[in-house]
């Protein structure tokens, strides 16, 4: 299958995480590229990956008040018998939208630097040299 069919195929967005510098004129210019976000077809819940913590996803879900913010989290398994949950979900940052520069301001708490996620996505879902991002078994 070539690449064009593959991401035809593929139920997911990717957005670019990036570094960048704010301008005096409120635009950001990206300085480096960090990580990618995905987002399945129909879903609520991101999932980024930072090239830092290549081990490691980190998760982010929309505040059911305000569109314009976010929760950043991330997940350990429920090793108790009979869980009532899968997962133990654990917040880790916020996000707040600025839709007028096209992206997400994602602050982590371990971070001081924002990392920025791009609202639009990338032109293909699929790289040639990244692998595809895994299914999402939320909680239920």
């Amino acid at each position: 299958m070539d690449q064009r069919q593959k991401t035809e195929t593929s139920p997911f967005y990717r957005f670019q995480l990036f570094h960048g510098d704010v301008k005096d004129d409120g635009k950001i210019e990206k300085t480096k590229t960090v990580g990618m976000a995905y987002l399945k077809e129909g879903q609520g819940t991101y999932t980024l990956r930072l090239w830092t913590f290549v081990e490691n996803r980190f998760y982010m879900i929309q505040n059911k008040t305000d569109a314009s913010r976010y929760v950043l989290l991330t997940r350990e398994l429920n090793k108790r018998p009979n869980p009532k949950s899968k997962f133990y979900w654990n917040i880790v940052g916020n996000g707040h939208s600025d839709t007028s520069v096209g992206v997400i301001r994602l602050q982590f708490d371990l971070f001081e630097r924002p990392v920025y996620m791009s609202v639009f996505p990338e032109a293909l879902a699929s790289g040639a040299s990244l692998p595809e991002p895994v299914d999402l078994e939320l909680a239920a």
